[in-house]
């Protein structure tokens, strides 16, 4: 996404905050379930599969393939600059991970496809407090040579 500053910033909660510190030093984590080891986004105190409120952050691979994408062709904030492209990607980690963010590649999602493979990345957005950039999550196209 296109950005000359951000306008609404995410507030990190107790689940959400090692995500945001994560992304900041560039890293893809992700939590995992203390008891059954099963991979959840987003966080949350207990685990939906086994139930137990017992979790850590671990890294992920960081590459998965498109599941969905929507590009967002006009914008009610004239900041922002469309269009752009979210994706939605399956995480090679588990099967189950469903995991958002941009894409950086063409900004009207030509050339996209489901089971797509893609890499994360990080894009560092301005924010409008002038406070440290935030950084997102930013998927890119796997080349052939890179799988």
């Amino acid at each position: 996404m296109a950005s000359k500053d951000l306008v609404v910033a995410p507030v990190p909660d107790r689940d959400s905050t090692p995500w945001w510190e994560a992304l900041g030093r560039h890293e893809l984590l992700v939590q995992c379930c203390g008891e059954c080891g099963r991979l959840r986004w987003p966080a949350r105190e207990m685990c939906g599969d086994c139930g137990v409120f017992s979790w850590s952050w671990v890294p992920a691979r960081g590459t998965g393939t498109v599941a969905s994408w929507n590009v967002t062709w006009r914008t009610a904030n004239p900041r922002i600059q469309a269009p752009y492209v979210v994706l939605l990607v399956r995480l090679d980690d588990q099967d189950n991970l469903l995991l958002p963010g941009g894409y950086a590649g063409p900004a009207d999602g030509s050339g996209l496809r489901v089971g797509m493979p893609v890499r994360a990345g990080f894009t560092d957005v301005p924010t409008a407090d002038g406070a440290a950039p935030l950084a997102l999550l930013s998927w890119s196209p796997v080349t052939q040579g890179e799988a």
